[in-house]
């Protein structure tokens, strides 16, 4: 907390790849009833149904347009040097540095996107758009979308338009002191005023006082059977 006292942007993970159903609370016996199981196995079906159509579905129409469509290549390569180009501007803005075409490591790093894309270049004019994602993979290491959960991080994890920042170098909210001098600074009898005082003598308490109160919330619970 002395280090970094405030806490770094970021957004939270998307909570669909969350898996809530085995928790353990001590002194605590769940029920289940015939009823109620038949009711949740029934709801549970439906939704499966409902997400594996829905994925199924999108999973043909996504494997339809790679294999039905087709570009060309001059446009993908134009895509891929535009990418690299908003991407290297994003990295001077983030360590506040004017952006500069004639940069030595920006020409080098363009060069090489040119030399891989010659490299790739078909003998015709049209490519799938299967190839089309495979070349900018390749070229650029970014992706169309990348799965909630997976590390964006390394080369070859990007997507499009997301740039990684180390967490710490990120931009930081108020800290708590700066909270609090805000809060200090109110009128008195404000409500916002009231409630920080409030908790303040709240929080007062001994370290035995806090050990008693959650040993006694751990022992909480009962049985529904």
């Amino acid at each position: 907390v002395k280090a970094n006292p405030a806490k770094p942007s970021y957004e939270m993970a998307a909570e669909s790849g969350l898996v809530l159903h085995d928790c353990g609370f001590r002194h605590l016996t769940l029920g289940r009833t015939v009823r109620n199981l038949w009711g949740a196995t029934k709801e549970l079906e439906r939704r499966w149904e409902m997400h594996a159509v829905a994925a199924e579905r999108a999973s043909d129409a996504l494997e339809s347009v790679k294999s039905d469509a087709e570009v060309r290549w001059t446009d993908l390569a134009e895509f891929v040097e535009q990418i690299a180009r908003d991407r290297m501007r994003k990295e001077k803005k983030r360590a506040k540095n004017a952006y500069s075409a004639g940069d030595n490591n920006d020409g080098e790093e363009m060069e090489r996107i040119e030399r891989a894309l010659d490299d790739l270049a078909p003998e015709t004019a049209m490519v799938s758009w299967a190839l089309a994602i495979r070349v900018v993979r390749d070229v650029l290491g970014v992706h169309p979308h990348m799965p909630n959960g997976s590390g964006q991080g390394a080369r070859g994890k990007h997507a499009e338009s997301s740039l990684h920042v180390p967490f710490m170098e990120r931009s930081k909210g108020t800290t708590y002191e700066e909270k609090v001098k805000s809060i200090l600074k109110l009128a008195c009898g404000t409500k916002r005023k009231e409630r920080y005082e409030e908790n303040i003598v709240k929080k007062r308490k001994t370290e035995e006082e806090d050990k008693a109160f959650y040993d006694h919330m751990l022992c909480q619970g009962g049985s529904s059977v």
